[in-house]
């Protein structure tokens, strides 16, 4: 579903995005999207509550995270009441322990700290672009389909 996809594309469309308007979450939900073919607009709306550490309080997970877990529930997630979500928790988690590994939190004031009032929009950015690369080259990676396979 993803091999086809650049993940270098993939990023500096969300980073466009990211620029061009929409936040962290929705930069991330809009390129990932765009860039399978998938022009599902709810989804982008799905992920607007979601920027800005949660609700724009800043003081939860990153955008960022939360737009890729909403793109692997896009893809991964249950369709009717009662199924298995292993698929979709098991792809989150591991989202989520490399983007901890990467920048040592999850916690958007945290990183908003860190990059000072200056920066903080084009270090945010970057936090788009990298965040959208680093899921995009995780979904397609052997890891990845080791890990779905495993629930199959």
């Amino acid at each position: 579903m993803f091999e086809d996809i650049s993940a270098e594309s993939a990023a500096t469309l969300a980073q466009g995005y990211f620029n061009g308007g929409y936040h962290c979450a929705e930069a991330v939900v809009a390129a990932c999207l765009e860039s399978i073919g998938d022009g599902s607009v709810e989804a982008i709306a799905h992920a607007t509550a979601f920027g800005g550490g949660f609700g724009r309080t800043f003081f939860e997970t990153c955008g960022v995270i939360s737009g890729c877990l909403i793109v692997i529930g896009h893809f991964y997630g249950r369709r009717q009441p009662g199924g298995s979500w292993d698929v979709p928790a098991t792809l989150g988690a591991k989202v989520m322990e490399l983007f901890s590994e990467k920048h040592e939190t999850r916690n958007c004031q945290v990183l908003r700290d860190r990059f000072g009032e200056e920066a903080q929009m084009a270090e945010c950015g970057k936090l788009v672009y990298q965040g959208v690369y680093d899921l995009i080259t995780f979904l397609q990676s052997e890891e990845c389909a080791q890990l779905v396979r495993a629930y199959d």
